[in-house]
């Protein structure tokens, strides 16, 4: 049976590269291939198959739709060869796709040793003599790889694949300024970032941080949110530490426990408030932000609870600063992904219309998260509301993030 049409044409908001360690040096250049050096011993400790497959010589999977479909992590195909990606998107019916990093995670983990969450708090033990201002050395230039790779890929075919820059992290508002205007120079057109601490030392409702948010929405430049772009949140991993949790885990990746993905949109769902509250929204009407990988059961809640506090409690305070209900800033301005091999997307739909406009389709491939044949999976949940729906969650809310 040939699929529905709403499936030959997706907005695919959260892709990754996934390149085995021992290839990262030919693929992303020197600091790369000292940084797989220096990540080898935890690695490993994730067990062969996982990121570490050192038989692996080249992205050659060969390019079917069961194995696009099937296949999973550095084996999948198109998984680092961005060539091979567009391949691989022709066969899975996606238009264009947003691409957020894997080995460029490990440089900002390895940079920020004490706050890099539970794969920092395991990287410690396996760094030997390498010191802290090594290890930020390391991670900094590797963050500086990246984002050149991310523009000599986004350049292969810039109105299909869009893979994210990454920020260093900031001393002043000016720096961060100057990071973001060299990056979308460069071509890139996504900007990952930290949701878990205050960008450049200010809230990002500072008014020192306009001229930010104003160069991302003037350039239609998204700002996202992803999992593993949330480091020192909770200031230290002693949360997780426990040994309950420790038997729960499915792999290594981000906490990948209960504890951790009932807890991981905390930042962002923070980030947000701020941002709401303190006008970012209304002053740049225009601006862009998605949430990735983060779910959107949080999402809803949230929209309650800012209208409850701004038009049953502030709504003079706040009269001069918003102009709108919060909720309707969120539908404007923000989007989300649920994570879709477990959220009811369907009741979100339903329980709030209001913001069916934010969530978005997503594969979240080659990662084993994305589940296999999700696209089918979340038509027959969806189809029921109706072609409309269908059609903002497959392709139109996504397009927001990839104009």
């Amino acid at each position: 049976m040939n699929a529905p049409s709403v499936l030959t044409r997706t907005t695919d908001v959260d892709g990754h590269e996934f390149a085995p360690p021992h290839l990262w040096g030919a693929l992303f250049g020197p600091v790369a291939g000292r940084l797989a050096e220096v990540c080898a011993p935890f690695i490993k400790a994730m067990g062969e198959d996982y990121i570490d497959r050192p038989g692996q010589a080249a992205d050659d999977t060969p390019m079917t739709h069961e194995n696009v479909w099937n296949q999973r992590h550095s084996g999948a195909p198109g998984a680092f060869d961005m060539q091979r990606r567009l391949e691989a998107m022709d066969l899975m019916g996606v238009t264009r796709q947003m691409i957020f990093p894997s080995y460029g995670l490990w440089g900002q983990i390895l940079s920020t040793p004490d706050g890099g969450g539970p794969i920092a708090a395991g990287m410690r033990q396996f760094l030997g003599d390498l010191s802290v201002s090594e290890a930020i050395e390391i991670g900094y230039a590797a963050n500086d790889e990246w984002n050149d790779w991310a523009a000599r890929a986004t350049a292969l075919s810039p109105e299909r694949l869009r893979v994210v820059g990454m920020f260093r992290p900031s001393p002043d508002a000016e720096d961060l300024i100057g990071q973001a205007r060299t990056m979308i120079d460069m071509g890139i057109r996504g900007l990952m970032i930290n949701t878990a601490s205050p960008p450049a030392g200010l809230s990002p409702a500072a008014p020192e941080l306009d001229l930010f948010w104003a160069l991302c929405a003037e350039r239609g430049v998204p700002v996202m949110a992803h999992v593993g772009s949330d480091l020192g949140f909770l200031n230290h991993s002693t949360w997780a530490e426990a040994p309950v949790f420790a038997s729960q885990k499915l792999s290594f990746e981000l906490g990948f426990e209960p504890y951790s993905l009932a807890t991981t949109h905390l930042p962002v769902e923070h980030f947000l408030t701020v941002m709401l509250l303190g006008g970012v929204f209304e002053r740049h009407p225009t601006l862009r932000f998605g949430a990735i990988e983060l779910g959107a059961h949080w999402l809803g809640p949230l929209a309650d609870n800012l209208d409850m506090w701004v038009e049953k409690v502030f709504a003079r305070r706040t009269a001069e600063t918003l102009s709108m209900k919060p909720s309707a800033y969120l539908a404007r301005n923000v989007r989300v992904t649920p994570h879709n091999i477990v959220e009811p997307v369907d009741l979100f739909l339903t329980r709030y219309p209001h913001l069916a406009d934010c969530y978005c389709y997503s594969t979240d491939y080659p990662h084993i998260e994305g589940g296999a044949h999700i696209n089918t999976k979340m038509h027959d949940m969806l189809a029921p509301l109706g072609d409309e729906l269908l059609e903002k969650y497959f392709v139109t809310n996504g397009e927001w993030l990839l104009p």
